[in-house]
């Protein structure tokens, strides 16, 4: 009776086969392969690689540049790869190799199916590099929300980070202080009818000292922008924005989107909404024109803002305690004329 049975089950598995391939997913074909090739009623493939024979991959990241980077066959003046996010230019070994790291920029090392690690060169010399360097490590998601500053170094080492507005801003400016680079978080709200998922945005202004100006940065897109080759800080973008009369100028050519794992609390997927908004040009300067509606910098307790009409600022009043309205004189005054 059971020689009956091994008999029968291969022979079953056998029909069935054909409708298996085409109905189930891909882990259950994998799982009816194996039985064939348990049962001997299909060879396995020879397979004339392991996973040893992986060679290492490094490359080097800068705005929409990406370049392979050749290993130096001579280990001189080398040194190993620090546990460091923030690097010097130099001479690093990885994995045997001595690899050139020359340039600003984000440098990836990775050994397929075994490890992956990422350093940001940065000799202070070009802050848009920088900036640059964080986009490509830095995707819109929410996966790494409420890790704090030393959990987010800590697994840019190796990985992207996943986090929205707020958690990337927070981050960078941690990274810029510890760099000695004077940056501020700042804000901005809508005056449009909110929603429970999207009324405003939170970004960098960093003190460029090449510039003697401050510059907004949105490395939650990816972007900073100008107007007249010039770029612009907060609240100049704010008045470009209701004009339509600026540029967006790319950080990194990454993947903007954690589309797979952007879940609500219900588990809901912002895939979708967040696709309709990134996807190209239009659609982001489109976003742009209903939460980039009134500037807001925090100081001490407060947020400061400012607007000309008395009607929105008495629903900006409305909204927090420690909202502090500003004329747009005084607001300028405090925050701008004295650069730096």
């Amino acid at each position: 009776m059971r020689k009956s049975l091994i008999i029968i089950i291969p022979i079953a598995i056998s029909l069935l086969v054909p409708f298996y391939l085409i109905e189930t997913d891909y882990k259950f074909r994998a799982e009816v392969r194996e039985l064939l090739y348990e049962f001997g009623l299909k060879e396995p493939p020879i397979r004339p690689y392991s996973q040893s024979d992986n060679t290492p991959i490094v490359y080097h990241a800068l705005f929409t540049n990406v370049k392979t980077i050749i290993p130096d066959e001579s280990d001189l003046n080398s040194k190993e790869l620090p546990e460091k996010l923030l690097i010097p230019s130099g001479r690093y070994n990885f994995d045997g190799n001595v690899y050139d790291l020359l340039d600003e920029g984000v440098y990836r090392f990775v050994i397929p199916v075994e490890k992956n690690e990422q350093r940001i060169v940065f000799d202070g010399k070009n802050i848009n590099s920088l900036m640059s360097a964080i986009a490509w490590i830095y995707s819109h998601g929410n996966s790494d929300n409420g890790k704090n500053f030393e959990e987010l170094y800590s697994k840019a080492l190796n990985s992207k980070i996943f986090g929205t507005c707020g958690t990337i801003s927070i981050w960078i400016k941690g990274i810029l202080d510890s760099n000695d680079i004077q940056s501020r978080i700042v804000q901005t709200l809508t005056l449009d009818n909110w929603n429970t998922y999207d009324n405003g945005h939170t970004m960098i202004e960093v003190y460029r000292s090449d510039l003697e100006k401050w510059v907004l940065y949105d490395l939650d897109s990816n972007l900073y922008f100008s107007k007249n080759g010039i770029p612009l800080s907060l609240i100049e973008f704010v008045d470009a924005v209701k004009n339509n009369n600026y540029e967006m100028h790319l950080l990194a050519s990454d993947t903007t989107l954690d589309v797979s794992n952007f879940l609500a609390k219900n588990d809901y997927e912002y895939a979708f909404y967040d696709e309709s908004i990134y996807a190209n040009e239009n659609t982001q300067k489109n976003w742009y024109k209903r939460v980039i509606q009134i500037p807001m910098i925090g100081e001490d307790e407060f947020s400061y803002f400012t607007t000309n009409n008395n009607e929105d600022r008495k629903r900006m009043e409305s909204y927090a305690s420690h909202h502090r309205f500003l004329t747009t004189d005084e607001f300028y005054s405090k925050f701008y004329a004295n650069l730096g």
